[in-house]
């Protein structure tokens, strides 16, 4: 339980710091960093696959699952998601839209929606065969 909790805090921490903010101090990271992730498809498959690693995390934490811990797991990742679009608008000095950060946020709980589903039919697939 406590293994799965440093993953998870880990796993945040990775989605939150930014990593455009690492770009500015180092010129040559900025370059590779804008070659792959300035494509649109590129962002919205990488918010999925963070939030989707997300979502396997927490479920695997907040075992067994029921529908009060998919509405918490829904609520800490809408929380985690709320928080990194809120970082990304202050290191850009924007001020929110309602085109590119509910996209995000939408793109972020499909993600760790997935994840907690593919958690849920991994644990019955491998209880079956037991």
């Amino acid at each position: 339980m406590k293994r799965n909790r440093l993953w998870i805090l880990l796993w945040v921490l990775g989605i939150l710091f930014p990593m455009a903010f690492l770009g500015e101090l180092w010129p040559g990271f900025g370059r590779f960093f804008n070659l792959i992730f300035a494509p649109d498809w590129m962002h919205v498959l990488m918010h999925g696959f963070l939030y989707l690693v997300l979502g396997i995390l927490l479920a695997l934490w907040l075992r067994p699952q029921t529908a009060r811990t998919h509405l918490v797991l829904f609520g800490l990742a809408l929380s985690v998601g709320l928080l990194h679009e809120g970082l990304q608008l202050l290191a850009a000095g924007a001020w929110p839209g309602w085109g590119a950060e509910l996209l995000d946020l939408a793109v972020d709980l499909t993600g760790a929606c997935l994840g907690a589903g593919l958690a849920a039919w991994s644990g019955r697939r491998r209880r079956a065969r037991a």
